[in-house]
């Protein structure tokens, strides 16, 4: 199995959260219990330097990870518990990294009930090489968090 690093970052009102996503073995990302809040007002430099670090920490090939443990951490640090509360007036973009070359996927939020629920990955993306500048990462998130709905 390819490696490659993966995180998702989370938009609320008043935070940002990022979360270190491994690949299991047989395919498919799943959230871990690494998490990182960061308030709205951080700047991207900092944004960037948390976002490089969850990245070192994706893993690919686990056989299988404690979901309840990842759940409870999310809560935790989000302080909301519940999937509607955590859901509501979010935005959620996920970030892979191969080689050296990112990859943002925007998302829509589709809320918790009815046909369109969940997070669902736009069309489009938002591909980078490794910046110069670490900043561009950070700026990149946000640009990725303005196409999100």
């Amino acid at each position: 199995m390819k490696h490659f690093d993966r995180i998702g970052v989370y938009e609320f009102p008043d935070k940002y959260v990022i979360v270190t996503i491994d690949t299991l073995e047989k395919g498919g990302g799943i959230h871990t219990d690494q998490i990182t809040s960061l308030p709205k007002s951080v700047d991207n430099l900092e944004l960037s330097k948390w976002i490089l670090k969850h990245l070192e920490l994706s893993k690919s090939g686990i056989k299988n990870i404690d979901r309840e443990k990842a759940k409870k951490e999310l809560i935790k640090v989000t302080g909301l518990k519940t999937l509607k509360a955590q859901m509501k007036d979010s935005k959620y973009v996920s970030l892979n990294r191969n080689n050296r070359t990112y990859s943002i996927g925007p998302t829509i939020n589709g809320g918790t009930s009815g046909p369109k629920k969940g997070y669902h990955f736009k069309k489009e993306k938002i591909e980078f090489n490794e910046p110069e500048i670490i900043s561009e990462i950070g700026i990149n998130i946000k640009k990725g968090f303005e196409v999100s709905e």
